[in-house]
């Protein structure tokens, strides 16, 4: 197996790992990324490909998004067995939330990256909603929950009173809100504090910045900026609460996942896409409402003041959340690999074990 990467891991350049080959052939923000990807398939000749994609990572250019989106269609047309994972549906967003460029042209935009994103022979989605939304286009797409990428383990809550903030930083992510609550809320609890973790998303370069500055001389929150893989878990370990103030979802949420993994009560926004998304997981979360600082203070407030309420969500999302194991989303996916193999007459298949059950909490 050979990864065409992007972008270090874990802010390293290996060359394996394990027995995977890495390639480091393209860069977010490179115009020919797509020539770069396709002619490393050409020379690897490939069984299957697989593309993992992302509305903007191919970079803040639309253009080189563009480009690099195209790579799957033009995959699939050299002959390869051609699988695509979407995270994200843009044209079912709210696009003025998202700050997406292209103005009154934006959802043609989204739709045209939709349709140019699953040229693919089979789709992989994130949400069951995406799935019913493409199977309409007659689109051969099979749904494949975000799922927890670590072994869930319940860890025990830390001493002190402290908020958790992780995500790519962006003005979408109602960073801004929370910061406004987070003065209210010392108030009622004098030693909370605040982490904000996690790198300035790429379209909106120098937005960590301008915050900074907007609340400098706020007590109580630290700034850690990109976290290693290793190291997430300490994150979670210290945080009481995770909050997911976002004014706009694109899709699926890593960061859900990983509290309900670590045990982690969470407070959302709610909007549309955050209950749809508790629905699919079977997962309880805190909502607020969206865009209101006073709401988003009292959800957080409920949940400081209630270890009972805190602890019914958290054994609650960690039961749910055995059923989206690794092992699980791994075995979705090596069938979705045959799936685009035996469409495409492949005599090659991937064998596939039978599955682990999830173990009961």
């Amino acid at each position: 197996m050979t990864v065409l990467a992007g972008s270090r891991i874990n802010g390293e350049h290996p060359n394996h790992l394990g027995l995977t080959e890495i390639e480091y052939c393209w860069e977010p923000g490179q115009l020919n990324a797509r020539q770069t990807i396709l002619s490393s398939v050409k020379q690897l000749s490939p069984d299957l490909v697989w593309f993992n994609l992302g509305a903007s990572m191919f970079g803040r250019s639309p253009w080189a998004n563009v480009s690099g989106l195209l790579a799957p269609m033009l995959a699939q047309r050299m002959g390869y067995p051609t699988v695509v994972t979407l995270h994200e549906l843009m044209e079912l967003s709210d696009l003025h939330a998202l700050n997406a460029p292209g103005g009154l042209f934006a959802p043609w935009a989204a739709r045209w990256l939709t349709d140019i994103a699953t040229q693919a022979d089979i789709v992989c989605l994130t949400r069951d909603h995406f799935v019913k939304w493409l199977a309409k286009r007659m689109i051969d797409c099979v749904h494949i929950p975000h799922g927890a990428f670590y072994e869930p383990a319940l860890l025990d809550e830390y001493g002190e009173n402290e908020l958790l903030l992780f995500n790519m930083l962006a003005p979408f992510k109602g960073v801004e809100l929370l910061l406004e609550a987070f003065p209210k809320l010392r108030m009622d609890f004098p030693h909370l504090q605040l982490t904000i973790a996690g790198e300035e998303h790429p379209r909106f370069p120098g937005y960590v910045q301008f915050i900074k500055k907007r609340f400098t001389g706020l007590q109580g929150v630290r700034w850690l900026g990109r976290i290693p893989n290793d190291d997430v878990i300490e994150l979670f370990r210290r945080a009481k609460i995770v909050i997911l103030p976002y004014k706009a979802s694109t899709g699926s949420s890593s960061i859900l996942y990983q509290a309900a993994a670590w045990g982690r009560a969470v407070v959302v926004s709610d909007l549309d896409e955050m209950r749809a998304l508790a629905h699919e997981g079977n997962f309880q979360m805190e909502f607020f409402e969206n865009g209101n600082v006073e709401s988003l203070r009292n959800a957080v407030r409920v949940l400081l003041a209630s270890p009972e309420r805190r602890h019914t969500q958290i054994q609650s999302n960690f039961s749910a959340v055995q059923s989206a194991r690794i092992e699980i989303t791994c075995h979705r996916y090596l069938q979705a690999f045959n799936r685009a193999l035996e469409k495409r007459q492949s005599v090659k298949r991937i064998l596939v074990g039978t599955r682990r059950k999830a173990e009961p909490a």
